[in-house]
């Protein structure tokens, strides 16, 4: 008769208790000094939160607890010490609205695929240098914002997010607009300021609803013709490149308020252009 060693034996696992997760949020909250008002000590009103707003609150962790919260659709933790995400994040599934703008995330959980309700996702300002493949989930997204990360290139997964209305890439390391932008044509903003372009494509001449298009601090010496098939843009930004004309079809641009062209060669408009003079910057 077979009888099993203790070597051999699986240990039982550990039970959990229902309240393990309510204990761990608390303690969280207690650690970090964090309002009552904003984060509830009773479990009704904490399993209630439809919004939770942690904005400079200095946290340096997120704990895995906060996957119960699971009515909540809107989560800000703007400007705070975080270096991870944890993955039970996927859980919150009525989120439309994640920002984790200025941290020290490296890198995104898989799990943020799951939140298929997310329309804006902010993640300015962080350390990142890629975006996980599950996000081509998030066919709802209409604002994303990478501003001030570490991306030599713009992800491909970004191709998947038709309805975006605002792109947001400035203060990266980009050196080439990559062809499915043109594919974008929801965009309203396009942000690629600061960064080490030396040539805008003429696709983007595809992105008609544009009405902001910011490309500022960047090593431009000509833009394409097809600018001028952006009739709905109200502010182009090009300050600090080395453009030493404009195309003609930047006349077309009828709704423009702003053409910033400081610190460029060009100092002048041509003849052609004279009518933009009161709504152009020069520097």
């Amino acid at each position: 008769m077979y009888s099993p060693t203790t070597k051999n034996m699986k240990k039982p696992s550990p039970l959990v208790k229902p309240n393990d997760w309510f204990t761990e949020l608390i303690a969280w909250a207690d650690k970090n000094n964090l309002s009552h008002a904003s984060f509830p000590r009773d479990k009704e009103p904490l399993l209630a939160l439809t919004e939770l707003c942690l904005i400079g609150c200095e946290l340096t962790e997120l704990p895995k607890a906060i996957g119960h919260l699971s009515q909540l659709t809107m989560l800000n933790l703007n400007n705070n010490h975080l270096s991870e995400i944890p993955e039970s994040i996927g859980n919150l599934q009525q989120l439309t609205k994640l920002y984790l703008t200025g941290s020290q995330l490296k890198q995104l959980p898989k799990s943020i695929g799951q939140l298929s309700q997310l329309t804006e996702l902010l993640l300015g300002r962080n350390q990142l240098m890629a975006l996980p493949e599950s996000m081509c989930q998030l066919n709802k997204l209409s604002v994303l914002s990478l501003w001030r990360n570490e991306f030599k290139e713009i992800p491909k997964i970004i191709a998947n997010f038709r309805e975006l209305t605002e792109l947001h890439l400035g203060w990266n390391e980009l050196t080439v607009v990559p062809e499915f932008i043109g594919d974008l044509k929801q965009l309203d903003e396009l942000s690629l300021g600061c960064n080490k372009l030396t040539e805008i494509p003429a696709f983007i001449g595809n992105l008609n609803k544009l009405t902001s298009l910011s490309l500022w601090q960047n090593q431009l010496t000509e833009l394409p013709e097809s600018i001028g098939d952006l009739k709905q843009l109200h502010y182009l930004m090009l300050s600090e490149n080395q453009l030493q004309q404009l195309p003609l079809s930047v006349a077309k641009l009828t709704q423009l308020k702003m053409l910033s062209l400081t610190d460029n060669v060009i100092n002048v408009l041509p003849e052609g252009l004279s009518h933009l003079q009161s709504v152009t910057e020069f520097g």
